[in-house]
């Protein structure tokens, strides 16, 4: 588990750190990358720090996990209806297709590692 002093570090202090959103009514929210110590997330208003939650590194990626499946990408970031859209255009014979000679054995073979 992630302790509180360590949040304190010089590392912490080095951690890269996302743009905060602001919301409009003074309210902002920070998130710190803290390397294998997980994220830390502030939420803050008006420049005062109204409270913060760290993340360990496993439910980063659990979160992470879940908002690609929310916004209908995978686990590499692409959609999840890909798969299916490169398996229909590898069977397609269309006459004057978009499609060049060695485009279909690089769609079967993106197809394999899709499902890999």
């Amino acid at each position: 588990m992630y302790s509180g002093q360590d949040a304190r570090s010089p590392a912490h202090r080095r951690s890269s750190s996302l743009a905060p959103f602001a919301f409009g009514n003074g309210y902002s929210l920070t998130a710190f990358d803290l390397g294998g110590g997980g994220v830390k997330m502030e939420l803050g208003h008006d420049g005062d720090v109204g409270a913060a939650i760290i993340l360990p590194p496993e439910e980063v990626r659990n979160l992470g996990r879940w908002l690609l499946a929310t916004l209908g990408q995978d686990e590499r970031g692409l959609p999840v209806e890909l798969g299916g859209i490169l398996e229909r255009l590898s069977k397609i014979k269309i006459e004057h297709s978009i499609l060049e000679r060695g485009d279909k054995k690089r769609i079967k073979e993106a197809l394999r590692t899709l499902r890999a």
